[in-house]
């Protein structure tokens, strides 16, 4: 066998090893994701709805938009919703 058969054989035989391996791969993949979907299922979480939040242009959280008129408590408290709704998402982008 010359060396350029010898090389061939390596190369086939070592693709096929790798293609042989990435197959097992993705069947055991299938398997376990089966497995676990089965034995434990991901709890679905209750989302309460809340009315959406509207801010006119140019106003800021506690403000009215309308001059200088004091905020309300409600307009408060959406402006606290919508802050600790940013910091949660941010404390959880950091995980």
């Amino acid at each position: 066998m010359s060396v350029m058969q010898q090389g061939l054989v390596l190369m086939v035989t070592g693709i096929a090893v790798v293609f042989a391996f990435l197959i097992i791969l993705i069947i055991i993949t299938k398997f376990l994701s089966v497995v676990v979907q089965k034995y434990f299922p991901e709890k679905a979480v209750q989302i309460k709805p809340t009315s959406p939040v509207v801010q006119l242009s140019g106003s800021t959280p506690g403000s009215t938009g309308r001059g200088s008129e004091p905020a309300t408590g409600a307009q408060i408290g959406a402006g606290a919703q919508i802050a600790a709704a940013i910091a949660a998402a941010a404390a959880y982008s950091k995980r």
